[in-house]
């Protein structure tokens, strides 16, 4: 797999400066996020680390936060990725941000303000969103069909590879030097892949003649167009239901399992983040190696649902022992799991989707997302006591495989799980 994933970036170079838009997108993220992180504080919790976390009243405030306003616009985004020039619109979405960021690292994030600093933090949040949706709406348009499976592992392992290299890269940075250069920095690595993202030929077409306000009155219309396309598109249907249920599953299980790593280890979060996220990580780069010899060997639908299903094996076991090592062994089959679940899921939107409607399916793919984040924060908050938590683990990954047996009956009746389907022309 590794080797067929490297073999794409020189037999298609707009793949190339696809990936080299999202990866520096991810990377900017990274050490923006990381900077700021050390001037904002809401609710005492430094920044807006969803998965750092340290109890679920803070996480439920995060989330509804920065959450629920993109759940608000993202149905309005994925029209316009599907009716705009893509190009133009990953170079808006970093470069704006970019500039904003620039101006912040000018000023000095000590003087720029707690509203600005908010306001700058979710826009890089909200750009980033931007930029994977379009990226997964025209990654068909860059490959062919074959090679769908390989292009989605590599923007999926890369893309996390550069988020959290940037973000080592800003943690060690800010300590010794003052936070201005890095934000600084940031900026400039949002402004390369904005440029990057012009120097694309095609991705995808352009299907609006119309001024913008014209096409605001269209919204709420193309919207609904793209919602009934996926409704009786079973693949497309099934494949974001599914990504809803396993974003619950993750978010829960990853923010838990920190949770208790900090009772064990004291709240070391050097320890803690070697523990769960370099398990998690070993997992996902396993997950990556195994991609392209599980695809030859069974159709994309029961790939997502073996994959899911080691994944809520693993919380369903594992959750319930409040040890280090039964930790990071959770850590690893939820990394492994929810990795090729995750590239066999956007393969199967891509399949099943002609290019005018990916945009809007992979805009309720960021509506799934966020309001998986925001059951989880809900249920934890809820139902999560230091008496119950690992039991309370362990049922929501028993939870979760009851459900994915009913997704897997939805495969069934639409004949997913017999053969392949056949992709949709673009």
């Amino acid at each position: 797999m590794l080797k067929r994933g490297l073999k794409l970036f020189t037999s298609s170079r707009d793949f190339s400066l696809l990936m080299g838009v999202q990866f520096l997108a991810q990377a900017g993220d990274g050490l923006v996020q990381t900077a700021l992180a050390k001037f904002i504080v809401f609710g005492g919790q430094e920044g807006f680390d969803i998965e750092g976390a340290k109890s679920p009243d803070e996480l439920l405030r995060i989330v509804l936060y920065i959450f629920v306003p993109y759940m608000i616009i993202s149905p309005f985004l994925g029209v316009i990725i599907d009716r705009w020039d893509r190009r133009r619109l990953m170079f808006l979405a970093n470069a704006l941000r970019g500039v904003v960021i620039l101006l912040i690292g000018v000023v000095g994030p000590a003087g720029a303000g707690d509203i600005p600093l908010f306001l700058a933090f979710v826009l890089t949040l909200a750009s980033t969103r931007v930029v994977l949706a379009t990226k997964s709406a025209s990654l068909p348009v860059v490959l062919d069909n074959h090679t769908l499976m390989e292009g989605n592992a590599v923007s999926q392992l890369g893309g996390a590879v550069f988020q959290l290299g940037g973000a080592g890269f800003a943690v060690v940075a800010t300590a010794m030097m003052p936070v201005q250069p890095v934000v600084i920095l940031g900026a400039v690595v949002y402004m390369a892949g904005a440029a990057l993202a012009m120097m694309i030929r095609k991705a995808g077409e352009t299907r609006s003649d119309l001024t913008f306000i014209q096409e605001v009155g269209r919204v709420v219309r193309n919207i609904a167009e793209g919602v009934r396309e996926v409704a009786r598109t079973p693949a497309a249907g099934a494949a974001i239901s599914t990504y809803f249920w396993l974003r619950f599953l993750w978010s829960f299980a990853i923010v838990g399992i920190g949770f208790i790593a900090r009772e064990l280890l004291a709240d070391d979060d050097t320890v803690i983040l070697m523990l769960t996220g370099g398990a998690g990580a070993i997992g996902g780069a396993l997950g990556f190696v195994m991609a392209g010899r599980l695809t030859a060997r069974m159709n994309t639908p029961r790939l997502v649902l073996g994959s899911s299903s080691v994944a809520g094996a693993a919380v369903a076991l594992l959750g319930g022992i409040e040890l280090q090592a039964s930790i990071a062994l959770l850590a690893f089959f939820l990394g492994f799991g929810f990795f090729l679940a995750k590239i066999s899921l956007d393969t199967m939107v891509q399949e099943a989707l002609g290019d005018d409607f990916r945009g809007r399916a992979f805009s309720l793919y960021d509506i799934s997302y966020n309001f998986a984040w925001v059951v989880a924060a809900t249920v934890m908050k809820l139902w999560w006591s230091d008496d119950t938590q690992g039991l309370l683990i362990a049922m929501v990954g028993s939870v979760f495989l009851v459900g994915l047996f009913g997704i897997s009956q939805w495969f069934r009746r639409a004949g997913l799980l017999v053969t392949k389907p056949a992709p949709r022309p673009t």
